[in-house]
């Protein structure tokens, strides 16, 4: 499958967002409890972790990727979500996306790039390191907020290394595209790894000339 990779850190770009009015809160409030009485919805940390999650998820109707659409913020139970509703880039199909956001204001308006210190609920680490090879393999070369992006999504990655361990888990890998990367480069998957991986790439994001690095 083709991943396209939406360059976006810290803000939203592509997504309309509406808000409830005073007069429709009501309406609102009753369809997210129908909404979210069946729904686990998983963390997005940030808007930009809740974008790239839902440009790469591939389409069940025809395998693409890339989401276009609106979104409505809501709230249940004292937890704010998010509803993203709209259609597949590739084919049409409608679709649908429900995130529970963070409660602190800052890390939901995308103060940070994709999250905090905790590992992410959305993308596994082969994911997270797929993004960073797609960001870095564009056609004439990465630019410096290619790298940037690249850089951190492999600090994404590394947070998914336990305290008390060098590896990341196998469990980890939880998507076919995750496990088809650690499969592919099970070694890769180390702190030191990929310590060493997101520091070149900071280095040459804030090089004032860079040669394309390849990926270990």
């Amino acid at each position: 499958m083709q991943i396209h990779v939406h360059v976006t850190l810290g803000h939203r770009t592509r997504y309309q967002h509406g808000f409830p009015t005073s007069g429709s809160l009501d309406g609102t409030r009753r369809r997210a409890a129908v909404i979210l009485a069946d729904v686990i919805a998983p963390l997005a940390r940030t808007p930009a972790e809740a974008n790239l999650y839902m440009d790469i998820k591939a389409c069940p109707s025809c395998g693409g990727n890339g989401f276009s659409g609106t979104s409505v913020v809501m709230l249940q139970d004292g937890e704010v979500y998010e509803r993203h509703t709209g259609t597949c880039q590739e084919c049409g199909s409608p679709r649908e996306f429900v995130f529970r956001m963070p409660r602190d204001p800052e890390l939901r308006l995308g103060a940070a790039d994709f999250g905090g210190p905790e590992p992410s609920e959305l993308l596994d680490p082969g994911e997270w390191m797929t993004v960073a090879d797609v960001a870095t393999g564009r056609d004439g070369g990465p630019s410096k907020s290619d790298l940037a992006f690249a850089a951190a999504a492999v600090e994404e990655a590394l947070k998914f290394v336990p305290a008390d361990a060098d590896d990341i888990p196998p469990h980890a890998f939880h998507s076919l595209i995750g496990r088809e990367a650690y499969q592919r480069m099970p070694a890769r998957y180390s702190r030191g790894r990929l310590s060493a991986i997101a520091a070149a790439l900071r280095e040459q994001a804030a090089a004032p000339y860079r040669t394309p690095p390849d990926l270990p």
